[in-house]
Formats: structure tokens, sequence, C-alpha cells
């Protein structure tokens, strides 16, 4: 009895840490970091009226939080194939979501916020990634570090299992909910197809993973439940300056719509195209021809980010640094966030690369 109540109370001190951690996070994300973005006219430039068009341009900041979980799944990824699990930096991944969403919401304007929806959508997953990154890390730092020290260099079958799923679990991030993953197809496939080696690690490994993928299991079909009473719209409308349909680039995924004209004389093609991954490489198709969008969703700014190599590149035209958090899976690398104005967005790739960066993603809105 006086283990269960010590065990209850580093239990509850835990829990305590995490509540007053969100708590400190949120607020002084929503009464310290400001908008502090430039004031941008609510007119759409093309008077399009079409119904889902224009989005909220904040929104296209404030998206950042849920790519972030992406990347730090594929750096957890690259992580362990160098090493381990154990080698992750867990809290500091924790800390680079607040700070990015920190400085995305800065960049925000007052005239064109973001929804209150993606807010609380982004304090949502902050705080279930802060418990699960913590957690996470708790046990890979402690008894997950002991077993990894024992087993030596050579992994386990669990081992590779559980690598194969945090590549393959990146990927699917990047065009997928996350509640969408199949953690209880992949929990019998550790028991099924997994043949089994008696070593402490390996036993170390099932009890982990198995609990990791149940719960995550069971988290996501409520998740899924609740996403499913308000669905993303899974496409995206933009205006590409070109004087006809036939010189937008030749992709299937790019629907013409029609012609339109501005006030100003400046003529474009309104398109519909997926949102997500698919939507950055279009962008690098439109600026391989040579041309450049005049609103995405009825918006002139974008958020972008570029994976930065040590020794800055130039300041990229039509783009102001907002943010970087570092890439633990590429040692002496940056990830970069782009305040950029939608007119440069499709030049900014080569630009960039030019110098030896990546260009990462657009954030639709």
């Amino acid at each position: 009895m006086k283990w269960l109540r010590r065990v209850a109370a580093v239990v509850g001190l835990c829990f305590l840490a995490f509540v007053v951690t969100c708590t400190w996070q949120i607020l002084n994300i929503q009464y310290g970091c400001k908008p502090e973005g430039p004031a941008t006219s609510t007119a759409i430039g093309f008077g399009i009226d079409d119904p889902k068009y224009a989005r909220a341009e904040g929104d296209s900041f404030l998206t950042y939080p849920e790519w972030y979980i992406v990347y730090a799944y594929a750096d957890l990824a690259g992580v362990t194939r160098a090493s381990s699990e154990s080698s992750f930096n867990y809290f500091s991944s924790i800390g680079g979501f607040w700070s990015s969403l920190c400085g995305a919401r800065r960049s925000t304007s007052l005239q064109r916020p973001p929804t209150q929806d993606q807010m609380i959508t982004d304090y949502i997953i902050g705080s279930s990634f802060t418990a699960e990154m913590a957690v996470q890390g708790l046990y890979e730092r402690t008894v997950g570090a002991v077993t990894v020290g024992l087993r030596g260099s050579s992994r386990t079958r669990e081992d590779d299992f559980n690598l194969a799923l945090l590549d393959d679990y990146a990927k699917f991030l990047e065009q997928t909910p996350w509640y969408r993953y199949p953690f209880a197809d992949k929990l019998s496939a550790l028991w099924r197809d997994v043949p089994f080696a008696p070593s402490l690690r390996s036993i170390e490994r099932r009890f982990s993973l198995s609990l990791q993928y149940g719960v995550k299991a069971i988290y996501a079909k409520g998740i899924e439940a609740l996403a499913g009473l308000s669905p993303a719209d899974l496409e995206i409308s933009s205006i590409v300056l070109a004087p006809s349909a036939q010189a937008l680039p030749k992709d299937d995924r790019i629907k013409p719509l029609r012609v339109v004209q501005a006030a100003d004389g400046r003529q474009g093609v309104l398109m519909i195209t997926p949102r997500y991954r698919e939507f950055t490489s279009i962008i690098r198709e439109v600026g391989a021809k040579g041309q450049s969008f005049a609103e995405i969703a009825g918006n002139t700014r974008i958020l972008t980010t570029v994976l930065v190599p040590p020794g800055a590149p130039p300041p990229p035209s039509g783009a102001k640094q907002i943010f970087e958090t570092s890439v633990q899976s590429m040692p002496g690398w940056r990830r970069v966030g782009y305040d950029t104005q939608v007119a440069a967005v499709a030049a900014l790739p080569s630009a960039l690369e030019a110098h030896g960066a990546k260009f990462e993603h657009a954030y639709d809105y």
C-alpha cells in the first residue's frame, strides 16, 4: 500500500505539472503572442464570391502546429533509425510546438484573423501532443534507455517493426488525419507477424508498443467521431495569373473553372486543386512554368516552411522569417517559417533551393 500511495502521488504530480504547463502555454499564446501581422484589406481583388472560395487568412499560419506534429514524427523516425527512440529529445519537441505556435500567431493580422475553430484545434492538439511526448519521453529516457543499453547495437525484431511503423505513420500524416491510421491493425500485426525471440528488450518493446498502439487506437476512435461532425474540405481554390486555362501546368489535379479579371486589369484563371501536400507540389509546378499566384482562397499572404542547412541562405524576396526550430534527425539543419506574399510563393522553392535549402510546405487555409 505504501508503494501504491507513492506511485499515485507521482502520477498526481505529473498530471498537475501537465495541466499547469498546458494552461500556461495556452494563456501565453492567447494573451502574450498578440497578432502583429500587416493590416490587409478584407476586399478580395478579383471579386470571387463562389461558395467556399474565401478562407480565413490567419488559418494558414495557425495550421502549422498540426503539421509540426507530422514533422515531429518524421524526426522521431529519423532519430530512431540512427540510434533508438531513447535518443529523441521529446521535451525539446514539445517546446518547439508551443514556440512555433506563438510565432505563427504573431504573424496573423487583426483584419484577417484565424477562425476560433482553428485556435481551439491548436490548443487541443497541443495539449494532446504535450501529454504524449512527455509520457513517451519519460519512459524512453528511463526504462527504454536501459533496455537499449542492454541490447547493444543490434536491433530486435520489435525495434524494426516500430521503425517501419514510424516511417509509415509520418508519410500517412502528410495527407490524412492521424486518427485514421490503423493502430489496432498494427497492434495485431505486432503479435501475429513478428516472431518472438526472448530477450529483455523484446519483452519490454512488446509491452510498451502494445500499450502505445492500444491507447492511440482507442483515442483515435473518439477523435474520429468528433471530426466527423465537421469534416474538412479536401479542395482549395486559387487564381494563377495566366491568359487561359491552357496556359496552366498540365496536371490532372488542376481543375480550371474560368478566366477572371481584377479591377486593376490583371487576368488570371480560377482553379480548384487538392489541399495539403499535393497543393505544395502544384505550387512548384506553377513556379516551374514561370507563373505566379494572384490569390489563394482569397488571400495574399501564406505561411511556408523551408529546411535550411548550416549557414542561412539570403533572405528570399517577398518572404519574412517568423520562426525557426531545430531538426533533430538532421543535425545543424533548421526548419524556418516564412510569412510569404502569395505573389512570391511559386518562385520561392527554386530561389531557396539554389542556395542549398529545401522548400518544405505551403500551408493552405
